[in-house]
Parts: C-alpha cells; structure tokens; sequence
C-alpha cells in the first residue's frame, strides 16, 4: 500500500470520526446545531469528496488489473497447457484449443463423452483409485505423469494436475485438469543420451569397486573385469568363450546344477548368495555374488555376475570358531577337573587339618592367620568358580541362566567380605530382585574394582543404592561419560594413556551379564569428578 492511500484513508476515518463525535453531541443535546457546525459539515464534505473519489479510481484500477492479470494468465494456459473439466461422473464438459489439438479430436467430439476415452491402458486401476482418492477424500491436488491415447490411437505424455470441485454444500460438482505435454521431451534424443550416460557411469562405478563377470545363458564367458581376473588369476584369453562352471569345485554342490536357479534366471529373477569358487592355483576363494539377468523383450540375452570377495571375512569367521572351539574346551577343563580340587579335595584336605589341630597348636604355632586366609582364599575362589560355571554354561546354544529372587545386600556382602577393598564399599537398601547370584555378584563386583582402580582420589570410595527401578554404583574416581563408556565397553578396547594395566574385556563381560539378566547399563560423568554406573532393571 502507497504512502497516498495510507495518508487518504486516515484522514477520510478521521474525518467520518469528527463528524459522528459532533452529530452525537448535537443529538444528545450537548452542544446546539449552529451556523459553525454547519459549515464544518460542509467543508468536511467538500474535502472528503476528492479524497474519496481517489480511493474509489484506486480500487476500480486495482480490480482492472487483477482481471487483466487473471485473462493473462488464462490466456497463457489456454496457449501452453491442456485444459479440461468434467462433471462428476467424468464425462467432458469443456476443452481448450490445445487439448484439441494434442488429443487429435474437435471440441464436438470429446464434449459428452466420458474421459476413458482418452485411456492408453497403460496404467493400472490403482493409479486411478489414487487420484480419486486424492481429490475427492483428500481435497488436494493430484499430480503424475499420465500416458494417454489421441485420436489417431498413438500414445502422448503429459503432466497432469488435476484438481475435484465441490459446490457451497461440500457436493462433488467435477474435476478441472491442467496438463502439460511432454511427448517430445521423452522423445529427446538428449534425454536418451543422459540416461545413456548415467547408466554407463554406473557400471564403470560398480566395474571399479566389485569384480564383474558377464557370461550368455548357457553359461559361456563373455567378459570379465580387471577385478575378477585379479581375484581368480586368469587372463580374459583363458577365460574367452570357456564355461563359467571352470570356478565350480567340482565336488562341492553348487547352483549351477540347480534347475530352478536357472529357472529364475531364465524368467529375470536376479540371485544373490555366498558362494565358493576356485582360482587358478585351485585354491578356495569365497565370494558374495550377484546374478543379474539382462532381458531383450521378455528373452535372457545375457547374464552379469557381480561378485564381492569375502575371502577374508570367511577365515576370520572360521578362526573365530576354531578359538571359540578352544575356549569351550577350556571352559569344560576349568568346570570338570577344577572342581574335584576346588570343591572336593582342598575342602576335604582343610577340613581334616583342623580336626588334628586344636586351638592350642593353632595358637602355639601361630597359624591362625594362614589358617583364616586359607579359608578366605577357598571360599572365594568357590564364588568365582561357580561364577565361571554359570557363564561358561551360555556358551550352549540356546541357554538361559538360571536365576532365583535374593536379597541383594546379603549376596553382595558375603561375596565381597573376603575382599581387600570390602571397606571401601558403602552398600543401601537394594531390597530383592530375581537374578543368577553368581553371575550378578561377578558383574557388581567388576564395577566396583573398576571404580576403585581407575580412581586417583586419596579416599577411594563406592556406593551402591537402589533408586526407583535402577541400580546405581557411584565412585569418586576421574569420571566416564556416556560416550567414554560406550567405547570402552568394547573388548579390548582401553584408552591410550590409561595407566593402570588390563584388556578391556572384564567391562565387556559385566555387560553382557547384566544383558542376559535382561538390564541395560549406562554411565554418567558426575561433577566435580566421579562417575554413576546406572543398571536399568
């Protein structure tokens, strides 16, 4: 809005204001009607009359220029754009002159007629349901790209936005579509040759990071990558024209002898798995590939493999297995030949010791102290190794740990009594909670070593407390944050200028224990320093 209109329009609302203040006045009594008002009235009306005919010429010029705007830009779709409408039903009630002209029909030979008569056939019932859908249940504009059929039963492309049209009672009165034609754009030759291009790009991508190997569909060589020879050890002549079957250990199953692989195949499936294949040397190389089927009008012309070498994952696997192999071998000694010593002998050997020794040879000879640490020393290590047994047994496929309801405080401390660092250990209220009491004691027991090793205050504290449907174990040490702890939490994974020694592994382990309890443990740096492992029940 002009500073003119602004300023015409205060002071016509001014002036209406004066006026109305003094008939009030006036009718009311307050004031009497006199020559001065009179002519106040006049001149106000002599004044505003140029004001208001300057606002009406604005408004009349503003309203020409819309509907000059509004014919400009018909005008502009009438010359561009395909314009129709149709009645509820679909049939066509109006058509511009490039509608005409695009579909092939005169005006009289589409007004009437149903929209179906346009049809390509060339999009399914669900794209139409959507675009009904759209606009009649969604009251929004439908926009695709549509194939029709003109006059001449040829196929056009255009981009249509069409649009449903209700009346004041919200009643479904027809359809207005706009659409543009595209016909010579997908004819484009340019176009072909980008899409051309984005398609060579991506097989030089796919080329330069995968070995890829083409062959016919019975299985000849084609053609092979710098990749593929590299992996297998052949040249391209060696391979030329040879079958495919040549990678195949003649001894091991394989998909090439399976009639409904090549079933797929044949019918454009793509097949995707793990497979063995043997280079030249006739060593195992274990590959992840991907059989591409290349159709020509419904026929295999051809077959493109591309192939991911997993070689080196497969070994590590296999390696992983054969330690995991050892370490149940060594869980299975540590459980059967320990405990005839743990449980059998040294408490049977302890037992008959103090039955030859009275409290008097005990305190002559000054035993007492060995004698009591013997005891410690075996108690504990009975905890520890029923601790070992339980979570030696989860390396049994589908194993669960036996778990029963304990009082939390009475299983802590007489876990931790035989310890040196007992005192340094403030336990609450923990109330009860159902878990395996070896492995749970193993896992707090490893927080608070934790908390006390990685600690440079000069009073090394923990507190364990039950708080809501946590467990939280705070200490005074240098503090963990969230992110620290996540990292740490991998095996073997320790910080680069930690100074105390260990693997990383126990905090591992804690976690994995408190996992299968079904908890999920986290941390939080407290300030000024000290950290709060939080166990989530």
């Amino acid at each position: 809005m002009s500073r003119k209109i602004f300023f015409s329009i205060i002071f016509i609302l001014l002036s209406l204001f004066n006026f109305f203040i003094l008939r009030t006045l006036v009718f009311f009594d307050f004031i009497d009607y006199n020559q001065f008002i009179l002519w106040y009235e006049l001149v106000s009306i002599f004044l505003l009359a140029p004001t208001i005919y300057f606002l009406v010429e604005y408004v009349l010029g503003k309203l020409k220029e819309n509907r000059e705007n509004i014919k400009s830009t018909e005008s502009l779709l009438n010359e561009s754009a395909l314009i129709s409408k149709t009645d509820e039903r679909g049939r066509i009630i109006y058509v511009n002159d490039k509608f005409c002209e695009v579909s092939g029909y005169k005006r009289h030979e589409l007004l009437g007629q149903d929209h179906y008569l346009l049809n390509s056939g060339e999009h399914p019932r669900e794209f139409w349901d959507n675009m009904y859908l759209t606009t009649t249940k969604y009251k929004t504009i439908w926009n695709e790209t549509v194939k029709n059929r003109n006059k001449n039963g040829e196929i056009y492309i255009v981009n249509s936005w069409i649009i449903a049209e209700f009346d004041e009672y919200s009643k479904l009165k027809g359809f207005l579509s706009v659409r543009q034609d595209l016909t010579e754009l997908y004819k484009n030759f340019d176009l072909v040759e980008k899409k051309s291009k984005e398609v060579k790009n991506v097989i030089n991508a796919i080329n330069k990071s995968n070995s890829v190997i083409e062959f016919c569909p019975n299985g000849l060589v084609l053609d092979a990558n710098k990749n593929f020879l590299n992996l297998m050890g052949y040249t391209l002549d060696e391979i030329l024209g040879k079958h495919h079957s040549m990678f195949v250990n003649e001894d091991l199953e394989d998909e090439f002898n399976c009639e409904k692989f090549w079933g797929d195949i044949e019918n454009g499936i793509f097949k995707t798995g793990d497979f063995v294949r043997v280079n030249k040397k006739g060593e195992d190389v274990y590959i992840h590939g991907t059989y591409n089927p290349i159709m020509d009008n419904g026929k295999l012309e051809k077959v493109l493999k591309v192939v991911t070498d997993i070689t080196q994952s497969v070994h590590q696997k296999i390696e992983i297995e054969r330690k995991n192999s050892y370490l149940e071998h060594a869980a299975k000694i540590l459980r059967h030949d320990m405990h005839s010593g743990i449980n059998t002998y040294i408490p049977r050997g302890l037992k008959s010791l103090k039955r030859r020794l009275d409290d008097k040879i005990i305190k002559d000879l000054k035993i007492e102290s060995p004698l009591r640490l013997i005891e410690e020393g075996l108690s504990h290590s009975q905890k520890v190794y029923s601790g070992v047994k339980e979570f030696t047994n989860l390396v049994k496929k589908g194993s669960k740990i036996e778990k029963q309801i304990y009082n939390l405080n009475s299983i802590l401390k007489e876990y931790l009594k035989s310890t040196a660092y007992s005192s340094q250990v403030k336990l609450f209220d923990l109330g009860n909670l159902e878990v395996n009491e070896s492995l749970f004691c193993t896992a707090i027991d490893n927080l608070i070593r934790n908390g006390l090793k990685y600690n440079d205050s000069k009073t090394k504290l923990v507190s364990i407390q039950r708080i809501n449907n946590t467990i939280q174990i705070v200490d005074n040490g240098r503090g963990m944050s969230k992110e620290e702890f996540e990292e740490y939490s991998k095996p073997y994974n320790r910080k680069k200028d930690n100074k105390e020694s260990g693997s990383g592994l126990g905090l591992n382990i804690c976690i994995a224990i408190m996992k299968e309890h079904g908890f999920n443990v986290s941390s939080e740096k407290l300030e000024p320093k000290g950290t709060k492992i939080i166990i989530e029940l």
